[in-house]
């Protein structure tokens, strides 16, 4: 199963830091069609827009409209810190949510569950995930474990620490509890995937694999200084994600979208 990771992509009317969203997340969308239309899936995990403004879901709406990712290929959007719930669902009315209202919810696909979570939590950068989500998280791991099916988690915020300050202060709430979550669905969850944090990313927690593209926006550079309060963009290239899912392997490519210009071909 191929699969199109996006996130951060950060609609909004003028450029942050120096950077259109607008024309960078049309360049990936048009990338993305040209390119990866055999995938199966495209899911965005959140920071739709900058500000959570309808003004910025309604023109995300138009750019989806006009683009020819349809069906199978509509982008699976999710939300993060800088959305908000109401003017999303507001403008996206047929957006998924669970009993309590959060934006997540379940699909099986051909490589198993794919498991869309809502780690948002108003006026706060950092992700929550507290016992009321938990709760509905676990009934559907547990489903999933019953039906002998792969799951595959898509979140916002980091699973666990990065050990880079300024991403790690805004990371979960309860990221401790959630890491031990986690270890119980070792057997269960094979990827999950994130964004947040607007670099590249990769790694295991509890003996789950784990991975994030770079926004498509401001891409940040990754700062071990331990200085939570700075922190690292410049001309930096932004990505998307393809990530290949088997039965054996999990496979993940990093795509630069605006660098194919660059690309030579050597054919024998």
């Amino acid at each position: 199963m191929k699969l199109v990771h996006i996130s951060d992509i950060h609609i909004h009317p003028q450029p942050i830091l120096g950077i259109d969203p607008v024309e960078n997340f049309r360049a990936c969308l048009a990338h993305v069609a040209e390119f990866q239309a055999d995938a199966d899936r495209i899911v965005i995990t959140g920071d739709l827009v900058h500000r959570g403004d309808r003004g910025s879901y309604e023109r995300l709406a138009r750019m989806l409209a006009e683009s020819p990712l349809k069906d199978r290929l509509a982008p699976r959007l999710m939300i993060g810190n800088h959305d908000d719930r109401d003017a999303f669902r507001s403008v996206f009315p047929g957006a998924a949510a669970d009993g309590e209202g959060y934006v997540q919810w379940v699909e099986d696909v051909p490589a198993g569950r794919f498991l869309y979570l809502d780690t948002a939590e108003r006026g706060m950068h950092a992700g929550r995930y507290g016992e009321d989500r938990l709760a509905w998280l676990r009934r559907e791991l547990d489903r999933a474990a019953g039906e002998g099916m792969d799951a595959w988690i898509f979140m916002h915020h980091n699973p666990t620490a990065v050990h880079v300050a300024n991403a790690d202060r805004i990371g979960l709430v309860e990221e401790a509890a959630f890491r031990a979550f986690l270890a119980d669905y070792r057997g269960t969850i094979r990827h999950i995937f994130f964004g947040h944090c607007h670099f590249t990313l990769s790694g295991v927690v509890h003996g789950i694999p784990f991975s994030a593209p770079r926004s498509t926006c401001h891409t940040c550079w990754p700062d071990f200084s331990g200085i939570a309060d700075r922190m690292g963009y410049g001309d930096l290239a932004p990505n998307y994600n393809v990530c290949i899912l088997s039965d054996y392997s999990t496979v993940v490519h990093s795509v630069d979208f605006l660098d194919e210009h660059k690309v030579r071909w050597l054919e024998d």
